[in-house]
């Protein structure tokens, strides 16, 4: 048995907490211990518990010695063999806490979700090329660029795209929940800015106009909901777009869509909607962004667009919709892509060999 301490200082709920309950489930289930440390207040620490994962309340937010101090008690009552951070103020507080505290050290893992740019500052030196033994990307483009442009130790680091539970994302079993008429068009993901909601309601009145029967879905929660409804009332689209707010069951709500857009603009790895559309056999349209490209390849499972032009949303979408024979085609490669490379057992094979490795227990 290994014991896990991940750590995450976020208050928010989107694909990088999700990633890590669910990777935390899958260690459990393998005979692991699995403790999250976070914020009382923060949606992962009641999302974990509810989950039934071990967590343990402790402030790491601030970049201040009380928060070392508290994350030392942490680390002294949990005795972890893996200390997996991943966000900056929490690596921050575990680089220092971990220090001096054991004869035999936890390894340390440090876990880069985004794509966005790291700063080449001394603090982010220490805290992912000198500090943690591994870091692991959600995308080859993201480790790529820590590589080139960075110059961390390219040794060290490795990509781990989020699995998807083939079992649960499952074409021929999930049923579809919402009842459409024509073609349905939808967005799934948190509702933040970076997701380029704003350009898929642009492209709506062209779609529209050409696929009269097209309605239009927006699923997820967020803090850009309002802004959205609000864009949505302005652009007059209120018969022709749903909001449907946070879903749970969401291979219902995949296998009630025929094409699924993504027209993120920044901070993306390899998008979990994007791999979970392709596991329930959905064509893709979404934005070159990120590690986007790593999944998406254009004409085989979806098609790549330039980011913020609703009218390549428009187009691409439009295509998809008159041509049955290429979204069942894009559907098959997607399906079989996600079965070869990006299962959720794959991913927990491969961040268990590397705890072995690190532990010297291969």
């Amino acid at each position: 048995m290994i014991t896990i301490l991940h750590t995450e200082a976020s208050d928010g709920w989107g694909g990088q907490e999700i990633r890590i309950v669910q990777e935390s489930l899958g260690m459990m289930g393998r005979g692991h211990r699995v403790v999250i440390a976070a914020p009382e207040h923060s949606a992962i620490y009641s999302r974990a518990r509810f989950a039934g994962i071990e967590v343990v309340r402790t402030d790491l937010h601030r970049k201040r010695f009380s928060s070392v101090s508290a994350f030392r008690s942490v680390l002294k009552k949990i005795q972890p063999d893996i200390v997996n951070t991943h966000s900056s103020s929490d690596s921050w507080v575990a680089s220092i806490a971990i220090q001096g505290l054991f004869s035999v050290k936890p390894r340390i893992i440090r876990t880069r979700h985004l794509s966005t740019p790291i700063g080449r500052s001394l603090l982010s030196r220490v805290i992912y090329d000198v500090v943690p033994d591994a870091v692991m990307t959600t995308g080859e483009e993201i480790r790529s660029r820590m590589i080139q442009v960075n110059r961390f130790q390219a040794d060290k680091i490795l990509s781990v795209p989020t699995g998807i539970d083939l079992g649960r994302f499952d074409p021929e079993s999930a049923s579809p929940t919402i009842a459409v008429k024509g073609f349905a068009i939808g967005m799934l993901g948190v509702l933040r800015s970076w997701k380029g909601h704003q350009y898929f309601l642009q492209a709506i009145p062209e779609m529209k106009h050409r696929i009269p029967s097209a309605h239009f879905f927006i699923a997820g929660d967020g803090p850009q909901k309002a802004n959205i409804e609000s864009a949505i009332r302005k652009q007059g689209l209120q018969d022709d777009v749903t909001m449907l707010g946070h879903c749970e069951d969401v291979p219902a709500v995949l296998a009630s869509i025929d094409v699924l857009v993504h027209p993120s603009y920044a901070n993306e790895g390899v998008p979990q909607s994007i791999l979970q559309a392709l596991a329930m056999k959905r064509p893709v349209v979404a934005s070159d962004a990120g590690a986007i490209s790593e999944v998406i390849t254009d004409g085989q499972t979806g098609f790549l667009i330039q980011p913020k032009r609703p009218d390549q949303i428009a187009g691409r979408v439009v295509e998809l919709c008159r041509n049955a024979e290429v979204r069942a085609a894009f559907g098959e490669a997607g399906r079989r892509l996600v079965e070869q490379k990006y299962s959720f057992q794959h991913m927990l094979n491969v961040i268990e060999e590397l705890y072995r490795k690190l532990l010297g227990r291969v």
